[in-house]
């Protein structure tokens, strides 16, 4: 079975895969490569793919892991549960190419696979497609006001969530309250919304033009601090998602932060739990 993994486009931001054989998905998938950014090509096949001996390159816990393999780079999904339930993926470290191993236990009765691409293989992809875009995965929330994008950033705990609410009963549109992607498009700042969303479930299929970053900070009282490029570099790289394992995926990602930090305002957000913060990013007086 074909896919592709397609980074951008008018009708989703997400990773598409137009397959030969019905998906399934709850987010959008097209057929159409559209206006799609960037395209990695995926075979899916029926296979078991043994963990490689060797220690890897990253492990995140008992969830997944990488191996490398020459110019390639090896991830084994699942390996806390049986054997019958992971499943590998070997990607060409150029991101040319990329072959998703299925266990042929895992593999459906006639064939049709549901969301054979699912997470977090395809947040893991999203990470090196962005890197040759110089864009970023931030731990983020979007929210949109009069066609702008406003990036809420933060570790978890910060307030993605809150301010997503907030602003949503504000009348603004959220795309997602946890995950979003920033990227160019014709020399343009973009924000998207992703499929990872937070426990708003706010997970929009749109991109919109990116007018600021904020890094929320929970306070007394609500006010925008600018922040410095320097800062602001700092700052991002505790929110961004850096695959530090493959240098040629994590420097296109750095370089892409360190021209946002350039190129878009970015603040901290001191705020409250309440309508003063809408006030406050709105411009207007917040009353004493």
């Amino acid at each position: 079975m074909g896919a592709k993994a397609r980074l951008g486009g008018d009708a989703s931001p997400y990773l598409r895969m137009p397959c030969s054989e019905p998906v399934g998905r709850t987010v959008p998938v097209s057929r159409d490569s559209g206006s799609a950014l960037i395209e990695l090509p995926v075979e899916i096949v029926r296979r078991a793919v043994p963990v490689p001996a060797g220690a890897p390159l990253w492990k995140a816990g008992g969830h997944w892991a990488v191996w490398e393999d020459g110019a390639e780079l090896v991830f084994h999904v699942g390996l806390q549960v049986p054997e019958a339930r992971r499943y590998s993926c070997r990607v060409a470290r150029d991101l040319s190419r990329a072959e998703l191993a299925i266990h042929p236990a895992a593999w459906p009765e006639g064939g049709t696979l549901e969301a054979p691409l699912r997470y977090p293989l395809d947040q893991i992809l999203s990470w090196g497609l962005l890197s040759r875009l110089g864009g970023a995965l931030l731990h983020a929330a979007v929210a949109v006001k009069d066609g702008c994008g406003f990036v809420f950033t933060g570790r978890s705990g910060a307030g993605k969530s809150t301010i997503s609410g907030l602003l949503h009963s504000a009348g603004w549109r959220i795309l997602n309250d946890d995950r979003a992607m920033v990227f160019c498009r014709g020399g343009q700042w973009r924000v998207a919304g992703t499929p990872w969303h937070g426990s708003g479930r706010f997970a929009e299929a749109a991109e919109v033009p990116l007018a600021g970053i904020c890094f929320l900070h929970k306070a007394a009282e609500c006010r925008l601090e600018p922040m410095s490029a320097a800062q602001a570099r700092l700052a991002l790289l505790d929110v961004a998602a850096v695959p530090w394992f493959a240098e040629e995926w994590s420097q296109g990602i750095l370089d892409g932060l360190d021209r946002l930090t350039r190129e878009v305002g970015i603040a901290r957000f001191h705020f409250t739990k309440t309508a003063d913060a809408v006030r406050a990013l709105a411009g207007e007086a917040v009353p004493a």
